[in-house]
């Protein structure tokens, strides 16, 4: 969405895959410290341990990130939540789990989920799947169809650094891994500042707050961009 093609194509697909988000040593910084993140705060790994690490705060305001929220979102981006995915070598989970992130549906996307891929998303390591067109329905992906390929489907095959963004109301799903290596990425969901966190800001760390600037609290739900939901400019930064 740093274009207006861009923000077209994820309007009218309800995905945008986003190349070389990360780059270079950035990149291979930000593999590193998942690698060391997760083998301190492993088996789950979210927001609660994500938001103590100064490589992972800053990660919510990385501009190539941010901006593309802030095309859809304005000033009333929120960070809803925040995970690390590993999936390990020759993993048995499902080729396929069709789902939505979000069952509410309408004409503006209300939470866009961002997947920043840190291991090269080839075919046999299960690269996500959307189906383009499916954020405008209310309907379920149906229940007999949940774990096998479906007419229209798309496999987003990223390289390490890529990100996809995902309206949260498309059908999507995550694959197996079948590599001798590991599937890595980091999930940033964000939508309205309006909409419910998934947790209590209470219990976020405090080091998410250390000389927190105002967009990260805003980011954090803290503060809100204005007055009230009602008397604010929606588009003021």
């Amino acid at each position: 969405m740093h274009t207006q093609d861009e923000k077209d194509f994820f309007l009218e697909h309800g995905y945008l895959h986003a190349r070389g988000v990360l780059t270079g040593d950035y990149l291979a910084f930000i593999q590193s410290e998942f690698d060391r993140v997760w083998e301190l705060e492993k088996p789950r790994v979210n927001q609660h341990q994500l938001l103590k690490y100064r490589t992972f705060i800053d990660l919510i305001e990385h501009l190539p990130i941010l901006e593309r929220h802030r095309a859809i979102f304005g000033a009333q981006v929120q960070l809803l939540q925040y995970d690390f995915l590993r999936q390990g070598p020759h993993s048995d989970a499902s080729e396929r789990y069709w789902h939505r992130d979000f069952s509410f549906s309408c004409e503006r996307p209300i939470a866009i989920n961002t997947i920043l891929m840190l291991d090269d998303m080839i075919e046999e390591r299960g690269p996500t799947r959307v189906v383009p067109g499916t954020h405008r329905s209310e309907l379920m992906p149906p229940a007999d169809q949940v774990k096998v390929p479906l007419p229209g489907e798309v496999a987003v095959n990223a390289a390490p650094g890529d990100a996809i963004f995902i309206n949260a109301a498309i059908w999507h799903t995550g694959g197996r891994n079948q590599t001798d290596g590991l599937r890595r990425g980091i999930y940033l969901y964000y939508g309205y500042w309006w909409l419910k966190r998934y947790e209590n800001e209470k219990d976020l760390p405090w080091q998410a707050f250390e000389s927190a600037s105002e967009e990260r609290l805003r980011l954090l739900g803290i503060k809100m961009p204005g007055r009230d939901l009602h008397m604010y400019d929606p588009d003021a930064h």
